[in-house]
């Protein structure tokens, strides 16, 4: 049984004051603490907290890092323009071009295709009769890729027994690759000997990387390979 705090007079259920001195009955709140949740279920909070910061994070990161330059542009396949088209075009060699006047694909297809009408010189070219300055495409290529160019072109001078020189016969575009400041380009080129024996075809695979150097194309790597008949 409660008692009064004040006066130890006995009290009644449900009073609200004492019987004996009138002093008021102060009721007890019980409150009632919330149910713990089950350990598994924080663990599954916790989990999905790191798991969002985390995510997002994540997606922060990747999109400061991709910048225009990491994307690579593949272009569908060009067809070269007739041969007989390439004498009234306008030399690339000649071209000069910056960062805010880029060139367009199609400059470059058309250096690239201007230079393959280079090669016959190349698979000529004899140290102990030419100086390098003979070729105006020196300057818009790598010293090392003229050299490699002579070796691997040794298979035209080799095949052919005329003083006529080999002549391009067909060149096509395959694949074109650029990021804006360096390309790369796949073709197939077809040239033509002449023999005693009469007229014989070579054909390349050949793979060109070109750059954007300084105000100027430049190829800086070539890859060509001999297609066998």
């Amino acid at each position: 049984m409660e008692r009064c705090s004040l006066c130890g007079t006995p009290l009644e259920t449900d009073e609200t004051a004492c019987s004996y001195c009138k002093h008021p009955v102060l009721k007890k709140i019980k409150t009632l603490d919330p149910p713990n949740p089950p350990s598994s279920s924080r663990r599954l909070l916790s989990f999905i907290t790191v798991f969002v910061i985390g995510l997002g994070s994540v997606g922060t990161w990747y999109g400061l890092t991709q910048t225009e330059s990491t994307h690579t542009t593949l272009a569908p396949p060009v067809q070269a323009s007739p041969i007989a088209d390439w004498s009234d075009e306008m030399s690339a060699y000649n071209q000069t071009y910056s960062s805010e006047d880029p060139p367009a694909s199609y400059d470059v297809l058309k250096f690239v295709r201007q230079y393959t009408k280079t090669v016959p010189e190349t698979a000529t070219y004899s140290k102990t009769t030419d100086t390098l300055e003979t070729f105006s495409a020196i300057q818009f290529a790598t010293l090392e890729t003229f050299h490699s160019e002579v070796a691997a072109l040794q298979t035209i001078q080799a095949a052919s027994d005329s003083p006529i020189p080999p002549r391009p016969h067909t060149v096509d575009f395959e694949r074109f690759v650029s990021n804006g400041a360096s390309f790369q380009i796949k073709t197939v080129e077809t040239y033509q000997l002449t023999r005693s024996a009469g007229q014989h075809l070579v054909t390349y695979d050949v793979r060109y990387n070109v750059r954007l150097h300084t105000d100027h194309l430049q190829i800086t790597h070539i890859v060509r390979t001999e297609v066998k008949a």
